[in-house]
């Protein structure tokens, strides 16, 4: 069984009621879950929004639905090597990124994701069911 990181552009299209990623996960045998960090970002974008009480409301009721990874020591210390492999290349990532793929590379999941600064982050595995 796959065990799969929704980043934060999946999960959004994801509570829009995107048809193609909600047919792929139905029918996938992987579990799904989220970061403490993409749960922030969430929250960010619900309070941004003009509909803050009914982005609350979807992220209230999707989170029953996914494993809530937590960003915890061992993430912690996975960031730190993350950001300084990103500045010995050349190609720093927002911090915030750095942290859902170190949460990812500890727990050894899946992102699913849309942002190609991903890609430059060694061994870490990423697909994109957006497309």
């Amino acid at each position: 069984m796959s065990h799969y990181l929704l980043d934060t552009n999946h999960v959004s299209h994801l509570l829009q009621g995107h048809p193609l990623l909600s047919s792929r996960i139905q029918q996938s045998n992987g579990s799904f879950g989220i970061s403490m960090t993409i749960l922030g970002e969430l929250y960010f974008a619900a309070y941004a929004s003009q509909r803050t009480q009914k982005n609350l409301m979807a992220i209230q009721n999707f989170l029953p639905d996914v494993t809530l990874w937590p960003y915890d020591d061992a993430a912690a210390e996975e960031f730190g090597r993350i950001q300084a492999e990103q500045k010995a290349k050349g190609r720093p990532i927002p911090a915030l990124d750095a942290q859902i793929a170190a949460v990812a590379r500890v727990n050894q999941l899946t992102i699913l994701t849309a942002d190609h600064h991903f890609q430059f982050i060694a061994n870490l595995k990423l697909e994109n069911w957006l497309v």
